[in-house]
């Protein structure tokens, strides 16, 4: 009588399992925003896509520059943010493993003048 007791129990596990494996199918990006000063940017805009250019989001890092993004496929990903006349460089190629988190510091640089000083003589 013990054997079906255990076959049911197993089968049970592996279903747990599996339902477990399901559930961390998808990672996390988490990261800052910083200025040029490495003092962190409090509600800079962050725009995130695949690699391929394909699905782009936007969030809001917090009150302390900070940001987290849940629920994100494996894959690889761009990153970059923006705020008060500043962006960053895009972040390339930041790969989100399942059930991981990945980690991005982004730094908000001035853009640079589209005229040089030869332009002015």
């Amino acid at each position: 009588m013990r054997k079906p007791r255990f076959i049911a129990g197993a089968v049970a596990l592996l279903f747990l399992a599996a339902f477990a494996y399901g559930k961390v199918a998808e990672g996390v990006l988490d990261g800052v925003v910083l200025n040029g000063r490495g003092v962190p940017v409090a509600f800079a805009e962050v725009f995130w896509q695949a690699a391929d250019g394909k699905a782009p989001h936007a969030t809001r890092a917090n009150g302390k520059g900070r940001f987290r993004i849940a629920g994100v496929s494996q894959g690889l990903y761009d990153l970059r943010a923006q705020a008060s006349g500043m962006t960053s460089e895009w972040e390339h190629n930041v790969l989100v493993r399942s059930g991981k988190v990945s980690t991005v510091t982004l730094h908000l640089i001035r853009p640079k003048s589209s005229s040089s000083s030869r332009d002015k003589h």
